[in-house]
């Protein structure tokens, strides 16, 4: 589908504070964004020594813990959900509202999450705030309605 066309799409659709949210990997790449330099960047501090880099990183085993489906997946994303996720200021106030949600997405594997259900991980943003931000005319991230 077509930039243009999806843009179309999305001017008449009208996001709610119950409209499932994501980050849309193909919008990194039709952006020419460097999606895994973006992922290093928001690694914690003992992650980001870990990885030097963005490039060459290792893939490792992944054990689904809805299905127990054990799959390879990039170290960088496991580090992040593993170690960086359970970090209690990993997510927290100080940082710009977008780069909450996108680190909440990057940490749950990008599971669709509504801006109320991202309101109860945030709570010092209000539904109809995260609902402004996530919907506006810029698109941050790639988060977009899922």
């Amino acid at each position: 589908m077509t930039q243009t066309l999806l843009r179309h799409k999305l001017a008449k659709f009208r996001p709610t504070a119950d409209t499932k949210f994501h980050i849309d990997y193909d919008w990194w790449e039709q952006n020419n964004r460097n999606f895994r330099l973006y992922l290093r960047d928001q690694l914690c501090d003992e992650c980001r020594e870990r990885f030097s880099n963005h490039i060459n990183t290792e893939n490792v085993d992944w054990v689904d813990p809805d299905t127990g489906e054990v799959r390879q997946t990039d170290a960088l994303r496991e580090c992040l959900r593993t170690r960086c996720a359970n970090d209690p200021e990993y997510i927290n106030e100080r940082l710009p509202l977008v780069a909450a949600c996108f680190r909440i997405f990057l940490a749950n594997n990008n599971t669709p999450l509504s801006p109320n259900e991202l309101n109860q991980l945030l709570p010092w943003k209000s539904s109809e705030t995260i609902l402004k931000v996530l919907r506006g005319d810029q698109n941050y991230l790639g988060i977009r309605p899922a």
